[in-house]
């Protein structure tokens, strides 16, 4: 059992009670006396749950008692208190105590079941939250590149034209189709055409900057979101992206190729007042680029 329990209680016969009785049961213990040694500890140990005498918890104050609750680590708290104080024990509760145990602690069966829950209760949401991210990017991720999907380009694509209202800064966006990818997949069939949208998903992470943003737009298209950045600066990024396209082998169970692209560009707030009209002169763009040979980008 790797579980961890933090024991904050100022009583000594109450601390040896719970630290022997749960050491036994195969917990890792901490023992603090104090509030101050309690957050200490607190901070050194990460434990999975605190177990804290009602006084002192109200000598460190509720506030105190959340934000441990809602820090990183997460922890879920037991308040310890003596038979009369219901009042300081809701209020507790209220601001996030999973449960209460009254002193004496005498039977050790009742101590180690509300540990059991109250630690089933913090995995339960853990998982919970896991669940709940996985989810998230399934949503707004592409299964077969890995990269964010249209459907998440346009959530971002509508909060940087805010910003960049808000803040008059233009941003530059990218529509980037591989030359020939419909030759080459009739060619070598869809695993070779799956492996080029997935190693091409890597070519466009890998040579662009951190602010930046890549997309799977359809097909065998791309998208890139590049915040605060003018036509030079995109030029630049643009003309090294398609040299290391270019560049790069495409190998795939003893098929081999070489791949052009072509870039379709467009600024904001330039010639568009919204989202549609930016991706419009994009793709406009995008067909002027294709429209002589491909390899190159277009800007409108």
């Amino acid at each position: 059992m790797n579980d961890k329990v933090l024991i904050i209680e100022d009583q000594e016969e109450t601390l040896v009670v719970l630290s022997a009785s749960l050491k036994s049961a195969g917990y890792q213990v901490k023992e603090a006396a104090n509030g101050n040694e309690g957050l200490k500890e607190f901070r050194e140990f990460s434990p999975d749950l605190v177990i804290i005498d009602l006084d002192i918890a109200i000598q460190m104050s509720i506030e105190c008692l959340r934000q441990i609750k809602n820090s990183s680590i997460a922890p879920e708290i037991i308040i310890l208190a003596e038979q009369g104080e219901e009042p300081q024990i809701i209020e507790f509760l209220r601001n996030g105590a999973h449960g209460y145990m009254l002193k004496p602690v005498g039977e050790v069966d009742l101590l180690l079941f509300c540990v059991e829950r109250a630690l089933e209760k913090r995995e339960l949401i853990r998982k919970n939250k896991l669940l709940v991210s996985q989810l998230r990017q399934v949503a707004i991720k592409d299964p077969l590149t890995g990269l964010y999907n249209s459907r998440y380009l346009q959530s971002k694509l509508s909060e940087e034209i805010i910003r960049s209202r808000r803040y008059a800064r233009p941003f530059c966006v990218f529509v980037i189709d591989i030359d020939n990818f419909k030759a080459i997949n009739h060619e070598f069939g869809h695993l070779f055409g799956d492996h080029i949208l997935k190693k091409m998903g890597e070519i466009l992470l890998r040579n662009i900057r951190k602010v930046d943003s890549v997309f799977r737009y359809g097909g065998d298209e791309f998208f890139i979101l590049l915040p605060e950045t003018n036509r030079d600066i995109a030029t630049g990024i643009a003309m090294r992206l398609l040299l290391k396209i270019r560049d790069c082998p495409f190998s795939y169970e003893g098929y081999n190729h070489s791949i052009t692209a072509s870039i379709g560009s467009s600024m904001f707030p330039d010639k568009a007042e919204d989202k549609h009209e930016l991706l419009a002169l994009a793709e406009k763009a995008l067909l002027k680029a294709k429209g002589v040979g491909g390899d190159t980008v277009f800007f409108e």
